[in-house]
C-alpha cells in the first residue's frame, strides 16, 4: 500500500470521512451528472467524475451535494480555484490550501472493483476490503474505484453500489470485532 490516509490533515482541514471512506479515484463516463448519483449510491466523497475538473463543474457538484466532501481532480485548473469553488479534497501531488486535503497519487487505497470485469458482488467487495484492512490499518485506507470512464453507466452504478455496500459490511464487521472480540 502507498501513503496512508493522513487523518490529522483531514481533521485540521475540517473534513470528516469515515474509516474506509469510499471515493472514485478515477474518472467516470461523461457527461454523467455524477455528484448526485454518487451521493445516492452512498459514496462518502463526491466527484464530478471528470478526468480533470474546472471550478465551475466543482461548484455545480457542491451545490448539488453540499453535505459531502467534494474531491476535484487537478489538471489545468489552479488548485486554489478548485478549493475556492468548494473542493475539500484535491487529487494532486502539489500543494493545497490549508483548508483542503491533497489526495496524493500514492495514497493507500484498496480497489475492490475493476473496469475489466462484470459488476462485483457486495460480499466479494467486503472480503477484499477486510483483507486489505488486515494488512494495513483500516483508518489508513481509502476504498476507491479506478478509472471506469470506458464502462457503461449502468455497470458503473452497479459496481459503485457493490463497492459502497461491501464497504458498509466491512465497517460493520470491523466494528463488531472491536466491540465484541470473542
Amino acid at each position: 500500500y502507498g501513503r496512508r490516509v493522513r487523518r490529522e490533515e483531514l481533521e485540521n482541514a475540517g473534513i470528516n470521512v469515515p474509516v474506509l471512506a469510499t471515493v472514485c479515484a478515477g474518472p467516470l463516463p461523461q457527461p454523467g451528472n455524477w455528484a448526485s448519483r454518487l451521493e445516492r449510491l452512498g459514496l462518502d466523497v463526491i466527484t464530478t467524475g471528470a478526468l480533470e475538473d474546472d471550478p465551475e463543474a466543482v461548484a455545480m457538484a457542491v451545490e448539488a451535494v453540499p453535505f459531502r466532501p467534494m474531491m476535484a481532480r487537478a489538471g489545468a485548473a489552479d488548485v486554489a480555484d478548485l478549493v475556492a469553488a468548494g473542493a475539500r479534497i484535491v487529487a494532486t501531488d502539489g500543494p493545497v490550501p490549508p483548508d483542503a486535503y491533497a489526495f496524493r497519487f500514492d495514497e493507500a487505497v484498496v480497489t475492490p472493483v475493476a473496469a475489466d470485469r462484470p459488476a462485483e458482488n457486495a460480499n466479494d467487495v467486503a472480503r477484499d476490503v477486510l483483507a486489505a484492512a488486515r494488512e494495513e490499518r483500516a483508518s489508513a485506507l481509502w476504498v476507491a474505484a479506478p478509472d471506469l470512464s470506458a464502462v457503461p453507466e449502468d455497470i458503473v452504478e452497479a459496481k459503485l453500489e457493490a463497492m459502497c455496500e461491501g464497504t458498509r459490511m466491512a465497517r460493520l464487521w470491523l466494528s463488531k470485532q472491536q466491540s465484541d472480540p470473542d
